[in-house]
């Protein structure tokens, strides 16, 4: 049997989970199976997980692989009535040229366009990954229904849809978005050997963490926007340190809310206790320089960045909040705290820092708990399975139609 025609759209192939796991899709499809390609738009100004230099970085590595790549300029992260049609009538125009078996969209924007654009173009089946959602913490009330009124009409028409966790599956099933016998959870993979690589190691320096010896390493990694929280991590920060002079904050990521966060950090006496490192690609060392990592978002489809921290042995601390307390069991592989309330950051964070065995503990479990089930491997082979029901069903119906005549 020939390979089946995969084309993976999506808006941004930065450093974010969302394009990370299409990325290790495409990189870890059978091609004996499936013959996957990938579209992607431009990053433009908003650079906080890598811009154009992390989607030349994914380019080049899927270029290396044998995986086909194509930049469509129109297709960005903005709402923009003109750049939106000709993203749209280039991926109709793609479709209707390559004439894939399968197109899997990911992410909002790139599963509008992309969907419209396959069912505009015949193609047999769709697939989609939300990789979270915008239900709430997001936008205003009018916006957000609107938003809702798309997916719920956008799901009527897609053969299959994906959820990372199951706490994303029924946000959108609450909310009339998709059908629950057509709407998987398939938790995103990561190199988890990679990370575990990194368990049991503490005191570890990165390039560009200065800080005493004897410092107490609170990290987070994430892209500066208000929907991660980090305000709330610097105001719990801010009042450990008095009690805990040691404390050291390690925060990854780029974003334009860094300036306001730095300025909190200034007015609240810690900036001289903060490293800003940014867009790094050395993760998996990062996170082997904090004693706990912190990740302290109000929405989140999953958490990438919680998963790694977990793989690599750290003890964690994350918000009661969308899937996240599906990755993390309270008390037994981490920490769980309600969204946006720096109090109860604080008091998680007493918690480790009064019993460091327990810590260690809690993230030699959570290295644990991670085993095959986030691993690539594992998501891309479910993933696959579910190409496989989705051609089933759509060469079914097929025939039924051609038996109706």
């Amino acid at each position: 049997m020939n390979p089946q025609k995969v084309i993976h759209v999506i808006t941004r192939l930065d450093r974010g989970g969302s394009a990370q796991n299409t990325v290790l899709t495409a990189l870890g499809h059978n091609r004996a199976r499936f013959l996957p390609s990938v579209v992607a738009g431009v990053p433009g100004p908003w650079d906080a997980q890598g811009g154009i230099e992390a989607t030349e970085a994914n380019r080049d590595r899927l270029k290396e692989e044998g995986v086909e790549w194509r930049l469509i300029k129109p297709l960005t992260r903005e709402v923009n009535p003109v750049k939106d049609l000709l993203a749209l009538q280039e991926l109709t125009a793609l479709f209707r040229r390559q004439r894939p078996a399968i197109v899997h969209t990911h992410t909002s924007k790139a599963g509008v366009l992309g969907r419209v654009a396959a069912r505009l173009a015949g193609v047999p089946a769709v697939v989609h990954t939300p990789h979270g959602h915008v239900f709430y913490g997001h936008f205003g009330r009018l916006l957000t229904s609107a938003f809702i009124q798309i997916e719920r009409r956008l799901a009527r028409r897609t053969t299959r849809m994906i959820a990372l966790t199951e706490a994303e599956r029924s946000d959108h099933l609450e909310r009339g978005v998709g059908e629950a016998n057509r709407f998987a959870v398939i938790p995103s993979g990561i190199d988890v050997e990679r990370f575990r690589a990194w368990v049991g190691v503490r005191g570890h320096r990165p390039k560009g963490l200065h800080c005493p010896p004897d410092a107490i390493v609170v990290g987070s990694v994430g892209w500066f926007t208000p929907i991660k929280g980090h305000r709330f991590l610097i105001e719990a920060m801010a009042r450990l340190k008095p009690s805990f002079p040691p404390l050291h904050l390690l925060l990854v990521g780029r974003g334009d809310l860094r300036h306001e966060l730095q300025t909190q950090a200034e007015e609240l006496g810690v900036a001289g206790s903060i490293t800003w490192l940014e867009d790094r690609v050395d993760i998996p060392e990062c996170l082997a320089a904090m004693d706990v990592f912190v990740f302290p978002s109000l929405n989140e489809g999953m958490g990438r960045a919680l998963v790694e921290a977990m793989a690599a042995g750290r003890p964690v601390i994350a918000s009661k909040v969308g899937g996240i307390p599906a990755v993390v069991r309270h008390r037994e592989t981490g920490l769980l705290v309600s969204p946006g309330d720096a109090r109860a950051l604080e008091a998680a964070l007493l918690q480790i820092l009064h019993r460091p065995i327990w810590a260690k503990e809690l993230g030699a479990m959570a290295s644990t708990a991670i085993g095959s089930r986030y691993s690539a491997l594992e998501m891309v082979r479910t993933i696959e399975s579910i190409y496989e029901e989705a051609l089933s069903e759509t060469a079914e119906a097929r025939i039924h139609s051609c038996g109706a005549r």
